[in-house]
């Protein structure tokens, strides 16, 4: 990864967003279409966010983008979990939104009228606990299963950094070259850090979405692309 530039990362993402919109009809390995449901979605979200996120870079808010690399990261390790866990998975991803949904639900009525439909929507979707919907509740838990080494987590509470209030993004807006440290308007520019986070995502998201089609159709177009940048060209499978 060292050796390549942030252009070639960005043509990849490129190359790579056009080749995923203009795939043909998917067609699912299996009758139980929850997790590819799912799966659909989050993968269109982090293709999506990865282009937002340099249409930002060029308009010169390279540091605004970087919390739309934690969303496009957390999903796209997200996705690989669910790709890993099938039908059990998406059913704990279900009963979490669930459990969520129901939490505000609760809150809300104590604040407000609430419409009955919604409430009766809300209240008709599944909660049950199960082991999926525990690991997909603590996104930790995800990243364990994939990474024991906990370094996909270490990319991912750097970037919350820039997602949250926090020292991280606050001192890129201080100067400390000067004595004393002096206050600037712009924040200090970065690496390669966009580009580079967009391209692992779209890949890795892409495989994993991939791995729930029938035939794999952009596995050898995507695991071209990771050789070229140097990336593994899928995530660890989950033992």
């Amino acid at each position: 990864m060292g050796d390549v530039t942030p252009q070639q990362y960005r043509e990849a993402v490129e190359k790579i967003v056009a080749d995923y919109r203009g795939a043909g009809q998917i067609e699912t390995k299996q009758r139980r279409y929850r997790s590819v449901l799912i799966g659909h979605g989050w993968c269109a979200e982090v293709h999506r966010l990865a282009e937002a996120a340099l249409h930002l870079v060029d308009l010169g808010y390279g540091h605004e983008s970087l919390p739309l690399l934690r969303t496009m990261f957390e999903t796209t390790i997200s996705l690989h979990w669910l790709s890993q866990k099938g039908d059990a998975g998406a059913l704990g991803v279900l009963a979490e939104g669930g459990r969520t949904n129901l939490a505000a639900l609760t809150d809300l009525e104590k604040a407000f009228k609430l419409p009955q439909d919604l409430i009766d929507l809300i209240k008709s979707e599944p909660v049950e606990k199960t082991d999926e919907s525990e690991a997909f509740r603590k996104f930790q838990t995800q990243c364990d299963e994939i990474d024991p080494k906990r370094e996909l987590y270490s990319v991912y509470r750097h970037l919350c950094g820039f997602a949250h209030p926090s020292t991280v993004g606050a001192f890129t807006f201080i100067e400390t070259a000067t004595e004393p440290p002096s206050l600037r308007s712009e924040p200090r520019t970065g690496n390669s850090v966009v580009e580079a986070t967009a391209a692992m995502c779209v890949i890795w998201a892409g495989r994993a979405f991939d791995e729930m089609v029938s035939g794999k159709p952009r596995k050898q177009f995507l695991r071209s692309a990771a050789r070229d940048l140097g990336l593994p060209p899928i995530l660890p499978a989950i033992s």
